[in-house]
């Protein structure tokens, strides 16, 4: 028996309905009268970053604080501790359309202090975890770029969705790579989970910022868990396998870099066991980093 099948395609279809599904809020304020504590702010990184060697993560180039700058004994960064919360405030009261006092208390923050020069960048990374849920950066000083110049040093958000957009026509409303242009005493704050990157570097002055994590007992990510979990899965039993071919030789090629990061930095302390160890570490991390980048750079090509 044959069935009639009605394929008319005269319909109108401009009477459908179009969504633009799961938002990443982001804000930003442009805080005043911020001079003299980004000059105070300046000042407590860079005597920081005098006796400390740093970390490297998602830093290419540069010097990175250990996560404990709410913890510096410092005015200056308690007084950016406090910015940070009302503006997680405001954050949320914009979200949920209210003011709820359950929010005015209970964050926790890690904070860290980031130095980035000439050809200095960070690499594309997000900053989830289970008590990591909203993330910001304050400019601090943004170098040349405050003055006119052409820096780079833009934060980019990144569009990791895998929507299919029209690669010959600039569809602003699905493009949603976004440049951030830094400026001094700007805030800004975003959901962890949204990938982000910071260009490279041109100008000739220092560019500094501070970046922040922040997480709250009433705010929950839907699936966290199961991703955790799925993450950690992989990683126990299959990490090895899935990126030991490109590994091994980013590993060697980082090998070779050691020595010269030994020699291109000066102990603390020549005297001192610990002084020695941070310098070795120090070197053996940034030769990693450089590593990666000479490796992600062949990568694109």
């Amino acid at each position: 028996m044959n069935m009639i099948v009605n394929n008319d395609i005269t319909a109108d279809t401009a009477a459908a309905q179009f969504e633009l599904l799961f938002p990443s809020p982001v804000i930003f304020f442009d805080w005043p009268d911020s001079q003299t504590l980004n000059e105070a702010l300046r000042d407590a990184v860079l005597k920081r970053r005098e006796t400390t060697t740093g970390v490297v993560k998602t830093n290419r180039g540069g010097w990175q604080s250990d996560t404990n700058l709410q913890e510096w004994d410092d005015p200056a960064t308690q007084q950016l501790v406090e910015r940070m919360l009302k503006l997680a405030q405001e954050y949320v009261a914009r979200q949920i359309g209210r003011r709820d006092p359950a929010f005015e208390s209970g964050w926790k923050i890690r904070a860290w202090a980031n130095v980035n020069e000439k050809g200095h960048f960070n690499r594309t990374h997000d900053h989830l975890g289970r008590y990591s849920f909203f993330s910001g950066v304050y400019y601090v000083n943004v170098g040349d770029i405050e003055s006119g110049q052409v820096g780079g040093g833009r934060t980019r958000f990144e569009d990791w969705t895998h929507v299919a957009i029209d690669i010959n026509q600039n569809t602003d409303t699905l493009r949603r790579d976004y440049l951030m242009m830094p400026k001094n005493g700007r805030m800004l704050l975003f959901p962890a989970s949204l990938m982000h990157s910071v260009e490279i570097y041109g100008g000739d002055t220092q560019r500094i910022t501070i970046a922040f994590n922040l997480y709250h007992p009433g705010f929950g990510v839907p699936r966290l868990e199961e991703f955790m979990q799925q993450s950690d899965w992989w990683w126990t039993n299959f990490r090895g396998l899935m990126i030991a071919k490109r590994k091994v030789p980013e590993k060697l090629y980082a090998l070779t870099k050691i020595p010269g990061q030994l020699l291109a930095r000066k102990v603390e302390n020549p005297l001192s066991l610990n002084a020695w160890r941070r310098h070795v570490n120090a070197a053996i991390g940034h030769a990693t980093a450089l590593a990666s980048e000479h490796f992600e750079a062949k990568r694109k090509v």
